[in-house]
């Protein structure tokens, strides 16, 4: 046997406890130093802007949603995927986002490449997006070439709005995409820790809504997070991560809900 080859995994094996050790290093320096820096701004927030932190202390006392039993099934995700809407996102060719804070534009491009007759080299190349809802379904609508129009259902509309938005999503004529405070779903992590916090606040995420299953009132979630991917999260607790404030808008988060238009000629 070649003795590079039998050398090899020593070698990648002392590269890995090297990387261990200094991300070790720099979480005991950096970590602190971010807890630090972010008291000023919980500060601020706890004084004028209470109700940004009550979503992140409501998702502390939640269990991770990935414990449910129902998380990745098999079984029903395959259901998800069998219906007419779940075949045409898989036609599509379904991507992640490149990168962190590229999950509203990876969103997008999920969608447009799920739609029928829409020409693969128009679609928009993958870099920063929309921050907000509103700001996601204008471009949208942009990006699509006038084969979506584009309306935000904000969570502050109330559940039974939501849950009629969300209904939409198995119907073949629209496309749903959840914008949504990730945390209330994947939790928070003790709140004693600053950082957890503000992490907790800032974790603001875009990913399209693949189906609803009625009869186990689970939503079908494509999370353009690699970390994530394909799961099914319980109605109420996604309406619940929908409803938390968005620090960058002063509106509480929504669902964006894209009728699909017949194609046209796109020059």
């Amino acid at each position: 046997m070649d003795q590079a080859l039998v050398e090899q995994p020593p070698r990648r094996g002392f590269c890995s406890l090297v990387l261990q050790v200094c991300s070790i290093v720099a979480g005991i320096i950096v970590l602190p130093i971010i807890g630090i820096l972010s008291l000023p701004t919980l500060l601020f927030l706890f004084i004028f802007k209470r109700s940004v932190l009550q979503a992140v202390v409501q998702a502390s006392k939640y269990e991770e949603f990935e414990k449910a039993p129902h998380y990745k099934s098999p079984a029903l995700l395959a259901r998800v995927w069998a219906t007419p809407v779940g075949q045409q996102y898989l036609r599509g060719d379904l991507e992640y986002q490149q990168r962190e804070g590229y999950c509203a534009i990876a969103s997008q491009r999920n969608i447009l490449k799920s739609l029928p007759q829409y020409p693969a080299d128009h679609l928009p190349p993958a870099t920063m997006g929309a921050a907000t809802a509103k700001q996601f379904a204008k471009l949208l609508d942009e990006r699509s070439h006038s084969r979506t129009t584009s309306k935000v259902v904000y969570g502050d509309e109330g559940f039974d709005a939501f849950y009629e938005a969300i209904k939409l999503s198995n119907d073949t004529e629209y496309r749903v995409t959840v914008n949504f405070l990730h945390a209330t779903l994947s939790g928070t992590g003790s709140l004693w820790l600053p950082w957890n916090f503000l992490f907790g606040i800032v974790s603001g995420h875009f990913s399209v809504v693949l189906g609803y299953l009625e009869d186990e009132d689970l939503v079908a979630v494509f999370d353009v997070n690699s970390s994530y991917g394909p799961y099914l999260v319980e109605t109420r607790r996604l309406y619940e991560s929908v409803a938390a404030q968005d620090i960058s808008s002063n509106k509480s988060r929504g669902l964006i809900v894209s009728k699909i238009n017949p194609p046209i000629s796109i020059v």
